[in-house]
């Protein structure tokens, strides 16, 4: 299984709810994801970020085909355009 983390930060905080739907938009719409969490940060800290997104998929191949996916395609744009900051980390459980 691989794990898919991304963070967000925002420069105008009022984007966090429009990319917190936007990803929440892909839930099972995205045949090679298993499963989807999105979470809005609580903790008020300069090294925080505001969004983060965990996906799960069964090996690096699907994870490849979600990154292609056009629905994910068209909310990374629309994220693209929000965001002030991303990392991004995969990693094999």
């Amino acid at each position: 299984m691989v794990k898919h983390v991304v963070m967000w930060r925002y420069r105008d905080k009022k984007d966090i709810d429009t990319a917190r739907e936007q990803l929440e938009s892909l839930r099972n719409r995205v045949p090679s994801m298993l499963n989807i969490e999105v979470g809005v940060n609580i903790l008020e800290d300069p090294s925080s970020y505001d969004l983060v997104l965990i996906t799960e998929h069964e090996n690096r191949e699907t994870l490849d085909a979600y990154q292609d996916d056009p629905f994910h395609v068209e909310v990374k744009r629309v994220l693209g355009k929000l965001e002030s900051d991303r990392v991004v980390v995969d990693f094999e459980i």
